[in-house]
C-alpha cells in the first residue's frame, strides 16, 4: 500500500440472497486488530470512523473507508493496512466482536455518552419494527431481481461456451502474472464490495479500482462468462504468489463483479465501458461473443423482457431501502437529544492525540 493511499468498498450489502456480510472474514487474521464500537442509532459513531480516518491520512497512512450499505454516506469502519489495525463499528446488523479481547481487539463505547433513561423506548421500537418491514420488502425485489438475470437465461450459454472463456483467461494470466513456481506461497484473498443497491440507487467506487490499477480488463458479461474468467484469473494469480482484491456482484453474491491485483497494476471487472474510471488503459474483452449468435438471437426477446421487470424491481428496491433510510433517520433525531456530543468532542480529541501515526 502506497502512504495516503485511499480506497473505498462496502463490507455488507442487502442482496438477491439475503443481507451478506464480509466483515467477519476481514476482522479475522490474526494479525489485525480492531477497536469495535458499540453505541445506538445517532450516537455518533460514523462521525468518530470519520475523524479518525481524517486523522490517519493526515498523518500519511493509507485508509481504507469502510462505507455503510444502508446509508452510503455513512461509514462502518475504518482501516490502516501500514499499522494492521483499524476501527469498526460492531452494531447491528453487522454485531461482531473481538476474538480474543486485549489480543486482537478491544471495545470502545459510544453509548456512555447517552442519557438512556430519557429515550422514548416504545419509539424507538416502532421504528425499528417498521425499518425492519422496509428492508424485508427491499430485499423481496432485489431477490425478484436476481431471479430475472437475463445471464442466466436457460439454453443462452453452452459447455464449450465456458470452457473458450477459461482458455481466454489462462492466455491472459500466463501475459500478465507468468507461470506459478513450485513451492510459491499462496497469495491471500480479501472479498470486499465495490459496489451495493442501497437508499441512493446502485453505488460503486471507480477510485478504487484507480488508485490500485493501472490498466482494466473490461470484461462483456451479457451472457453471463465473467464468472468463468474471473475464476481462473483469481486462481492463476494465487498461485502466482500474488494477493488478490475479489469483490462480489452486489445483486447475485455468489458471482463475482471484479477481480483486482495490486501489486501488478491490474484489474479485470464485469461491467460496462462507464465504469472504468477515465485515464486507465481498458482492454475490452468480448465474452459475449462466444455463445452462437444464432442462440442468442433466439433467446433475445425472453432477455429483453427479464431486463426490463429485473428494472423495475430494482427501481422498487432502491425505493423501499429509501424509506427504510427514512425511517433509520427518525430513529436516530430519537437518540439525538439524549445524547452529551460535547463530552464526545472532548473525548474524540483527547483519543486522536494519542492516536497511532498521528
Amino acid at each position: 500500500m502506497n502512504n495516503g493511499l485511499e480506497t473505498r468498498y462496502f463490507l455488507s450489502a442487502l442482496t438477491g440472497a439475503g443481507y451478506y456480510a464480509l466483515h467477519r472474514q476481514f476482522l479475522r487474521p490474526p494479525q489485525r486488530y480492531f477497536c469495535i464500537l458499540k453505541g445506538g442509532p445517532g450516537c455518533g459513531k460514523s462521525t468518530f470512523l470519520k475523524r479518525v480516518g481524517d486523522a490517519g491520512h493526515a498523518a500519511g497512512l493509507a485508509v481504507v473507508w469502510l462505507h455503510c450499505a444502508g446509508d452510503p454516506a455513512s461509514l462502518d469502519g475504518v482501516y490502516f493496512p501500514e499499522k494492521c489495525s483499524g476501527f469498526f463499528d460492531g452494531t447491528a446488523p453487522h454485531t461482531v466482536d473481538p476474538a480474543l479481547f486485549g489480543a486482537s481487539g478491544e471495545y470502545l463505547d459510544l453509548g456512555t455518552f447517552c442519557r438512556t433513561e430519557a429515550l422514548d423506548t416504545a419509539r424507538i421500537r416502532a421504528l425499528n419494527a417498521d425499518c425492519a418491514m422496509f428492508r424485508l420488502r427491499a430485499q423481496q425485489y432485489l431477490a425478484a431481481a436476481a431471479a430475472l438475470d437475463a445471464r442466466a437465461t436457460p439454453g443462452l450459454v453452452y459447455p464449450e461456451d465456458r470452457e473458450a472463456a477459461r482458455r481466454r483467461a489462462k492466455s491472459i494470466c500466463a501475459r500478465e502474472f507468468g507461470t506459478p513456481g513450485k513451492g510459491t506461497e499462496h497469495g491471500r484473498c480479501e472479498r470486499l464490495f465495490l459496489s451495493a443497491i442501497t437508499c441512493e440507487g446502485r453505488i460503486f467506487f471507480p477510485d478504487t479500482i484507480a488508485a490500485q490499477c493501472e490498466r482494466v480488463y473490461l470484461l462483456d458479461d451479457g451472457c453471463g462468462l465473467a464468472e468463468e474468467f474471473l475464476h481462473i484469473v483469481r486462481a492463476h494469480a494465487g498461485r502466482c504468489g500474488l494477493d488478490v482484491l475479489s469483490c462480489p456482484d452486489p445483486l447475485i453474491p455468489s458471482r463475482t463483479q471484479a477481480v483486482l491485483v495490486p501489486s501488478r497494476g491490474v484489474g479485470f471487472l464485469a461491467g460496462t465501458a462507464d465504469d472504468v474510471p477515465k485515464g486507465l488503459t481498458q482492454r475490452h474483452i468480448r465474452l459475449d461473443v462466444l455463445p452462437d449468435p444464432v442462440r442468442q438471437r433466439a433467446l433475445r426477446r425472453t432477455m429483453r423482457s427479464d431486463t426490463r421487470q429485473q428494472q423495475l424491481a430494482l427501481a422498487s428496491a432502491v425505493e423501499q431501502l429509501r424509506m427504510a433510510n427514512l425511517l433509520h433517520n427518525e430513529l436516530e433525531a430519537v437518540y439525538r437529544p439524549c445524547m452529551d456530543f460535547a463530552a464526545l468532542t472532548t473525548f474524540t480529541d483527547r483519543y486522536l492525540r494519542t492516536f497511532p501515526g498521528t
